[in-house]
């Protein structure tokens, strides 16, 4: 081709790039970006989900990023950087409980707790019928009296005592060795009947509604207390550390859950019902029942769009991606040729 064809295709190249790029500018972007989404959001209405993207497709795409990709270790320490913030941030101490729960919340959750074949209703009876949790509470009940009694024996014996009390133990310790071990049966049997009959006095608690009702009662008053708390107050219960460890095992559950066959099911099953009961809407109705309006979209856009855009006019991004392009079809032998001067 003619040194006059080239010449003409990069006076067009500049031009129309000097045209996209002043098109960059703020007071040109708006309006621009604004007419082209509304055009796009009319044509959403006329295609439905299944057209625009495969099932199987998001599928895939769900199971690689929440069961597949390689989860990096920043982001774990991420989460511990996240902790430190929460645990010392200042609002703690000026933030109540009730600033976060409203009473309305609490009270509902409450009633909801305690209404008849509630969760705690199942719960209590499930407790009630299954042997080894009982056996685990009672065993955890009579630990805890033992380590009481050891405790006080330790105190005992660096305490002023009268002899009638040292012959005794005395006389437990090098007479009668084997009373240990039936002793400790008999309050291992003890322990597991108070532990079902207190169950057997909550539940029977439960079936009586002015007994619940006073159980509810009594709770809403509870709440009462904990809403004036400052969030800060629950430091005298946990550490930084503790809430560092939750954060960690919570995560390394989710590394567990996310590799099952469990969850990859469950979000096989979750993308089948979107697409079985959105797969014949349109875009655009599917956005709008999801509470997303057109104005939000185009706002949003708009919000970031101006900051970007002249970004990448500042970093020489813009010209160069447009150019880049614009080059290829001005330069291409067919568009040389209609350049051509005729003969």
């Amino acid at each position: 081709m003619s040194d006059f064809s080239k010449e003409k295709a990069q006076q067009l190249l500049d031009a129309q790039t000097a045209f996209w790029l002043n098109d960059l500018n703020p007071s040109r972007l708006e309006p621009l970006v604004r007419q082209e989404l509304e055009f796009i959001y009319e044509k959403l209405d006329t295609i439905t989900l299944r057209q625009s993207v495969d099932e199987d497709k998001v599928k895939a795409t769900a199971q690689r990023y929440a069961t597949e990709m390689e989860i990096a270790g920043a982001i774990p320490e991420l989460f511990g950087e996240i902790a430190n913030i929460i645990y010392e941030h200042p609002h703690n101490d000026t933030t109540l409980i009730g600033d976060i729960v409203s009473d309305y919340v609490a009270t509902e959750l409450l009633e909801k707790i305690f209404e008849r074949k509630s969760l705690l209703d199942h719960a209590v009876s499930n407790i009630r019928e299954s042997q080894p949790f009982q056996a685990f509470i009672s065993d955890l009940v009579f630990t805890a009296a033992k380590n009481y009694l050891f405790e006080t024996n330790q105190l005992m014996k660096v305490q002023p005592l009268s002899s009638g009390i040292t012959r005794l133990r005395q006389w437990f310790q090098d007479k009668a060795p084997a009373m240990s071990e039936n002793m400790s049966g008999l309050g291992k049997q003890l322990s597991q009947n108070s532990v079902t009959n207190s169950i057997r006095l909550v539940q029977n608690t439960l079936d009586n509604d002015l007994y619940r009702d006073s159980a509810l009662n009594s709770t809403l008053a509870l709440w009462d207390d904990l809403k004036a708390w400052p969030i800060s107050y629950f430091k005298k219960y946990f550490t930084e550390t503790d809430l560092q460890e939750l954060l960690v095992m919570g995560y390394e559950f989710w590394l567990d859950l996310r590799h099952t066959d469990f969850m990859k099911s469950l979000i096989d099953s979750g993308v089948q019902f979107f697409f079985d009961k959105y797969g014949e809407e349109s875009l655009q109705s599917i956005t709008a029942e999801m509470g997303v309006t057109k104005e939000m979209i185009i706002s949003e856009i708009l919000n970031y769009a101006p900051d970007l855009a002249q970004l990448a006019v500042k970093e020489g991004i813009a010209e160069t991606l447009i150019r880049r392009h614009l080059q290829r079809f001005y330069f291409d032998q067919n568009t040389l040729a209609l350049l051509q001067p005729e003969t």
